[in-house]
């Protein structure tokens, strides 16, 4: 194939100049995709900053308001109401917590607020976690990804160049379109199952990296990997094509579903069921002392 690929590009005069022009190209976007990876590394940076810089008056309120266990002033009240508010606008917090802070604002109960508290601190030392591995030293294997990484773009360019260039030089060694044959038909599903492999294949390599993956991007990362995984098939043949890219369709409709977010009604704040288990624990509690305060009435 690669050979077929070579003579077909040999056969045309001044292929230096082109293949010098598709080299200075592939340059381009390498400088250019390091440049927009350190860009979006800084952006993260600050965003986090920026993040942690709102969400630690709220924090240190909700901290006060937990160890006293006192009735809070209005002044107090206004305060919370303001940091609460604050925090919407952190870009770096999860979209649960900004349901959460939205519920909490609307109905400060108690109980969401513990609730909350929680949360917070638990994704506020994620991104401080995340803030103190940016800054320091990194391993050699991170290195060498920082290096491979700007090259997926290129990559991704070239592959798809090299399976266009391919197709068109099977097509003119049939000479015949795909509806006049099975056979003809099998190098365009195949043409389109390697299409697919090639832009999952970048999806994965150029989404980025987090130190604390949620479950929803964990999922979209482990199907990436299997639609790209698929196209090992082809290695058995043209025959095998149908079947990888029927394989690869299910995979792609079964994503909607596998990170799909439950509905608003169906999450009404994040929490929901630590305080709904929260609250029969509670209410458990109260039966069970009106009973034993019966018992001691009735003896």
């Amino acid at each position: 194939m690669l050979q077929r690929w070579m003579l077909f590009l040999f056969s045309y005069p001044g292929f230096v100049a082109l293949l010098l022009g598709i080299i200075a190209i592939f340059l381009g976007i390498y400088i250019w995709s390091v440049t927009e990876i350190r860009r979006s590394r800084e952006r993260r940076t600050q965003a986090i900053r920026d993040t942690l810089y709102i969400t630690t008056p709220l924090l240190g309120q909700l901290t006060f308001i937990e160890n006293t266990q006192s009735t809070r002033t209005e002044a107090e009240q206004h305060e919370l109401l303001n940091a609460m508010l604050a925090c919407r606008t952190a870009v770096s917090l999860s979209p649960q917590l900004q349901d959460q802070i939205h519920s909490c604002i609307q109905d400060p109960d108690p109980a969401r607020l513990t609730l909350m508290h929680r949360a917070l601190e638990r994704e506020s030392s994620s991104l401080s976690e995340e803030l103190r591995s940016q800054a320091h030293s990194v391993h050699w294997w991170e290195a060498v990804w920082n290096v491979i990484r700007p090259a997926v773009e290129p990559l991704a360019v070239a592959a798809l160049l090299y399976l266009i260039a391919d197709f068109i030089i099977v097509q003119q060694g049939l000479n015949q379109p795909f509806w006049h044959g099975w056979v003809n038909a099998l190098f365009w599903i195949r043409f389109i199952s390697l299409c697919i492999t090639v832009l999952y294949g970048y999806l994965l390599l150029a989404s980025p990296r987090r130190r604390t993956p949620g479950a929803s991007g964990t999922m979209t990362k482990v199907l990436y990997a299997l639609i790209a995984l698929c196209s090992l098939l082809h290695l058995i043949g043209p025959v095998a094509a149908p079947y990888t890219l029927g394989l690869q369709l299910i995979l792609f409709v079964s994503g909607f579903r596998l990170t799909g977010t439950s509905s608003r009604s169906e999450r009404p704040y994040a929490g929901h069921t630590e305080l709904v288990t929260a609250k029969k624990v509670s209410t458990e509690t109260e039966v069970n002392t009106t009973r034993k305060s019966g018992a001691k009435v009735d003896e």
